[in-house]
């Protein structure tokens, strides 16, 4: 079992690339000089999406169409030292009127802690957001409060080294099971030039196909779920899988720190199969920093074997929420709806697909995978994976002891993956600390 990205995400999801991790930048947008002209507003906004990739496209659209706003932007690094110095802001002096959130429990402590303003009387005057909200799955809330509203969509797909797919005479699958899924990853896997060329990444996490949202719990979030035999059943198989090298080594991805971001080894080509987001897709397009020679092509997440429903791990992502020392609420909410709505189509170059309608699919594909998609990408399969009507995305409502949950599933799965612990170990000892962190919680 390895951290799916509705566990892993509190560790982090996007890496500040060329800086030192958990470093900060703030930049002010054209306009957003020092001494702001009288009678604007001015708004500090924290979010961990390189401006290049979107923010700055969006501001400066939205600092054109008020100009009576104006928005300076801070980016942090979207891992445990970058939040942390966005919870400190937070509850310290530094002025902050938006920020975003990447995963639920954390979510769920910024609202405990206060720092989040409840959005329902926004929600309800807008005309579009009052029915979508009362219509879409995956949304969170707190004791049935709206802090928070996604602003992306971010369904999971295994992404696929086409050129080795190919030369392994296998075709792209299209309906399959894990253990289809664990057979092709033996059948991809192959020595080339004295190096092992892994078949796949880690396999999905069977825990989330299989129970989907808050499947770390039971109970109504009273008791941690690790008992469950699913658990086991995940973590043998991802084990089993590096054994036998149809798995990427979890000694190489902690000596890397590889658990959040694995796009350089794939596109190295040290493993055929990655398990992914269309958020890694902008890695895909980056060949000045990470060459390659070979098209990605796009499968379904394989289901657990003999199931006939299954979820797909992926969900909606990237919370923007309003601070709760916001100086100017108002002006700060017609930021936060500029960037759900009308300037979503600015962060498709981030490889962000909007949460609400008004732009195609075919857009979204072509914006999403470049100006020249055929000399990198299966377009066709990827819209194929993105947009399929069956995908049940995750979304965890319970935000129980979660921080301190995913930090121990970390811990200890590391533990098991090098071999330091059994599965069993492993499961009893997440069980143990889990149970317990819930209940010093007081959950």
């Amino acid at each position: 079992m390895t951290l799916s990205p509705t566990y892993a995400s509190s560790i982090g999801r996007r890496r500040f690339l060329g800086y030192l991790a958990g470093a900060t930048t703030t930049v002010l947008l054209a306009g957003c000089g020092a001494a702001a002209n009288a009678g604007t507003t001015t708004l500090n906004v924290w979010g961990g999406v390189p401006l290049e990739n979107g923010p700055r496209d969006l501001i400066a659209a939205f600092q054109k169409a008020n100009p009576s706003i104006k928005v300076n932007y801070t980016r942090f690094v979207n891992d445990d030292t970058g939040n942390t110095k966005l919870d400190t802001a937070l509850q310290g002096g530094t002025p902050i009127d938006v920020y975003f959130t990447y995963d639920v429990p954390r979510m769920g402590q910024r609202i405990k802690s206060g720092l989040a303003e409840d959005l329902t009387s926004y929600i309800q005057s807008d005309s579009v957001l009052k029915p979508w909200t009362a219509t879409t799955d995956g949304l969170f809330t707190y004791q049935n409060t709206f802090y928070s509203l996604p602003t992306t969509r971010e369904p999971n797909f295994i992404a696929i080294n086409k050129k080795l797919l190919d030369a392994a005479g296998q075709r792209v699958p299209q309906n399959w099971t894990i253990d289809e899924f664990h057979a092709l990853a033996r059948t991809l896997t192959r020595a080339n030039g004295g190096q092992t060329v892994y078949g796949s990444y880690a396999p999905p996490d069977l825990s989330v196909l299989t129970l989907g949202p808050n499947a770390m719990y039971t109970d109504g979030g009273k008791a941690s779920n690790f008992d469950n035999p699913v658990f086991r059943q995940s973590m043998q198989l991802h084990l089993d899988m590096i054994k036998e090298k149809s798995a990427f080594p979890w000694t190489d991805v902690m000596a890397q720190n590889l658990r959040v971001y694995q796009q350089g080894p794939y596109l190295n080509g040290q493993f055929a199969m990655w398990l992914s987001s269309p958020y890694n897709m902008r890695y895909v397009r980056d060949t000045s920093k990470y060459p390659h020679d070979f098209v990605t092509t796009f499968a379904p997440i394989p289901r657990p074997t003999n199931a006939s429903s299954y979820y797909n791990g992926g969900g909606l992502n990237n919370w923007i929420m309003l601070s709760k020392k916001a100086k100017n609420k108002d002006a700060a909410w017609k930021f936060i709806r500029y960037w759900i709505g009308d300037g979503s189509k600015y962060m498709l170059k981030g490889s962000k697909n909007p949460v609400l309608p008004g732009i195609s699919q075919d857009e979204q594909v072509s914006s999403i995978l470049g100006s020249n998609p055929d000399q990198l990408f299966d377009a066709a399969a990827f819209k194929r994976v993105i947009f399929d009507p069956n995908i049940k995305l995750v979304t965890n409502t319970i935000t129980a002891a979660g921080a301190q949950m995913t930090k121990i599933l970390q811990a200890q799965s590391d533990r098991c993956l090098i071999g330091e612990i059994s599965v069993d170990q492993w499961a009893t000892t997440l069980k143990q600390q889990c149970d317990a962190a819930i209940k010093q919680a007081g959950s």
